[in-house]
């Protein structure tokens, strides 16, 4: 099981989610534990192709995670939603 640890961009993102949705994204964290094991989990989540390194995990809702994987730990580096990401056009790939 991967070690999930949280950067402080996304540590304030958590804080900015109502209730139901930082429930959601605590449990969408929990599969990324299983990043090693969990082929819905890597395949639900590619590569950012201009941030070598950098994948976003697509959730069933408008959230997406942002984080990256190093040994056995995965680092979330942010959340947000896509709508945001869609409109401040700084992120491509994010469907």
């Amino acid at each position: 099981m991967m070690k999930v640890v949280l950067a402080p961009d996304a540590e304030i993102a958590m804080r900015m989610l109502d209730p139901d949705g930082a429930r959601r994204v605590q449990a969408w964290f929990s599969y990324l534990e299983r990043w090693d094991t969990d082929e819905v989990v890597r395949r639900n989540s590619p590569q950012l192709p201009e941030m070598p390194g950098v994948y976003v995990m697509r959730t069933t809702t408008d959230i997406r995670i942002f984080f990256r994987v190093d040994g056995d730990t995965v680092t979330i580096l942010d959340v947000a939603k896509k709508a945001t990401l869609l409109t401040s056009g700084h992120v491509a790939g994010v469907s």
